[in-house]
């Protein structure tokens, strides 16, 4: 663990070090700036690691939990910076030997790049990652049942309820605007937690108040089983499957773990069916598939609650294919270039946000509402999406 701490620490004696130096001849102001910031982001460093390192509590304590996500921001923030400053300097030395010029404005734009990316981080953290977008999205699917027509499906996915530990009156705020649009499903295709069942604390209050005509569904997340708690066993996952249900079901949620239920809107039943998703990246298995929707009549407008984007293929691989998916997991990295569509994380998913068709049938992937890792977003809002079918 140790390690880990020292990674940051490093760079941020270097940072130190570089500042330090290119700030000799630049102006009292810009020094008591960069000086002012980089004790800001010192004091933050070793107040959490000191916090962390003697903490004697639960490891998936809300607050515990959450300084975990805070030292992953500051610590890639020190090291992203470390390592641009570190690139620009060398690039600055190697041109200005081949060009036999003094590169002396190097040191300048080092420091306004830094703080630039100071500023990007901290508007991700305080601001971005708060600033919950509604996605509208209308679904014309081939004959739908008429009375179906006009459905509308409010969508939330990987809340990582200690991300909002400090916070909570911004999750009062989604419930809020999940009320607002008066939906007729409410659907949750989980992560409620990100180490273990013990951040959930309270949370359950405060998401219970949010309502849907015919019913709120969710399923499991591959979070949600505990294997990602550091002293995970198997006695703690199934402690962690236990409580998680209870706090789920508290939350107004009815659980679906490879089962299917049934809802009538106007006299038109629709299937909604949940498959439970476990394992790590690259390692990710699924529940019964084939077993969950060849349950379900062909006549029935079905959808499918999935975590994980990725399994779809497994689903259009059944007999009995469901009509709409909805997933989440990816998060859209939490990063990518302004407006939200373009992010690193088509390396790692083949379909990672937004709509997605194949013949007849949808799969919507949000990029979620939660942190997971770093307590930041970064041109990947937090979203609701609002769904609603109409009749192609």
């Amino acid at each position: 663990m140790m390690f880990v701490y020292l990674i940051p620490i490093i760079a941020d004696i270097w940072l130190w070090y570089a500042l330090v130096k290119d700030l000799r001849q630049r102006s009292l102001v810009l020094k008591v700036i960069v000086v002012t910031v980089m004790t800001a982001l010192t004091l933050m460093l070793l107040f959490l690691v000191l916090r962390i390192s003697t903490y004697g509590g639960d490891f998936a304590a809300p607050a515990n939990a959450y300084r975990y996500i805070v030292l992953a921001l500051t610590g890639m923030l020190l090291v992203t910076a470390g390592l641009i400053y570190l690139f620009i300097r060398f690039f600055s030395r190697v041109a200005g030997k081949v060009l036999h010029r003094n590169m002396n404005r190097a040191g300048l734009f080092n420091i306004i790049i830094f703080l630039l990316l100071v500023i990007l981080i901290a508007d991700g953290h305080f601001r971005q990652r708060f600033d919950v977008r509604m996605v509208r999205q209308d679904i014309a699917v081939r004959g739908l049942d008429p009375a179906l027509s006009g459905m509308k499906i409010v969508f939330i996915s990987d809340l990582h309820l200690s991300s909002y530990y400090g916070n909570y009156d911004h999750l009062e705020d989604i419930v809020t605007l999940i009320n607002r649009e008066e939906p007729d499903l409410l659907i949750n295709t989980g992560d409620f937690v990100s180490y273990g069942w013990q951040e959930f604390g309270g949370c359950d209050t405060i998401l219970g108040k949010a309502h849907a005509r015919y019913g709120a569904f969710a399923v499991v997340g591959n979070h949600d089983d505990g294997t990602y708690y550091p002293d995970y066993d198997k006695h703690y996952g199934d402690e962690c499957t236990e409580m998680i249900a209870g706090s789920i079901a508290r939350s107004g949620y009815l659980l679906l773990s490879d089962t299917s239920v049934t809802v009538t809107r106007d006299g038109a039943r629709v299937a909604i069916a949940g498959i439970v998703t476990h394992g790590h990246h690259l390692d990710m298995s699924y529940g019964d598939f084939r077993g969950t929707l060849g349950q379900i009549p062909d006549s029935l407008f079905t959808i499918l609650l999935l975590h994980d984007p990725a399994g779809w293929d497994q689903a259009l691989a059944c007999v009995r294919q469901p009509d709409l998916t909805l997933a989440g997991h990816t998060h859209g990295m939490q990063m990518g270039l302004p407006g939200g569509h373009i992010s690193p994380t088509v390396w790692i998913h083949k379909r990672w946000k937004g709509l997605y068709r194949h013949d007849n049938k949808y799969l919507y992937v949000t990029s979620g509402l939660g942190t997971m890792g770093m307590a930041v977003r970064i041109f990947m809002p937090p979203e609701i999406v609002v769904i609603t079918l109409t009749r192609d």
